[in-house]
C-alpha cells in the first residue's frame, strides 16, 4: 500500500503540472492570433500520465475505504459526488464566461474548437478538481463491490 500511495503522490503532481501547463500555455483571448497551439505537445506526453493518474486514484480509494463501515462509505460516496458536482457546476459557468469572452473578442475565428485559446477552458485547476474527486467517488462506489483477497492483502 506504501508504494501505491507514494506511485500516486508522484503522478499526482505530474498531472497537476499537466493541467496548471494548459493555463500557463494558452494565450489570452485578449492577444493577437500566433502559431498554433503548444499544449498539444503536452496533451500528447502528458495523457497517459493522466489515465495513470485516473487508475491509481480509483485503486487507492477503494482499498482505503473497504476497511470503513457501510454507512460511512454511503457518507463518503454523497459527499465526493456532491463535491465532484459543484465543482463539475463552477467549472462549467467559467467556461461559458470564458467562451463569451472568446466570441466578443477581436479574436472569433477561434471561438470554436480546441485551439490556442480555449485550452484554458478544459484544462485548468479546477478541471483537475473535478477529475480527482470523481476518481475517488468511482473507487468508493467500487468498494462496495465484494472481491478476492489477494495472498499479499491477507499477509498484511
Amino acid at each position: 500500500m506504501e508504494k501505491l500511495i507514494k506511485a500516486w503522490f508522484i503522478i499526482t503532481l505530474i498531472t497537476f503540472v499537466l493541467f496548471k501547463l494548459g493555463e500557463t500555455m494558452t494565450a489570452a483571448y485578449t492577444e493577437a492570433a500566433g502559431e498554433g497551439n503548444p499544449y498539444v505537445l503536452v496533451l500528447l506526453i502528458g495523457w497517459p500520465f493522466v489515465l495513470l493518474f485516473i487508475w491509481i486514484t480509483i485503486r487507492l480509494a477503494r482499498r482505503t475505504v473497504e476497511s470503513v463501515h457501510r454507512l460511512g462509505r454511503v457518507g463518503l460516496l454523497v459527499g465526493s459526488l456532491v463535491m465532484a458536482g459543484i465543482g463539475l457546476y463552477i467549472n462549467a459557468g467559467q467556461a461559458a464566461s470564458l467562451r463569451a469572452g472568446i466570441r466578443v473578442s477581436e479574436n472569433a475565428a477561434y471561438a470554436s474548437g480546441w485551439n490556442q485559446f480555449t485550452n484554458i477552458i478544459y484544462a485548468n485547476q479546477l478541471t483537475f478538481f473535478v477529475l480527482t474527486v470523481s476518481c475517488m467517488a468511482i473507487g468508493v462506489a467500487l468498494s462496495f463491490v465484494t472481491r478476492k483477497q489477494t495472498n499479499e492483502e491477507r499477509l498484511n
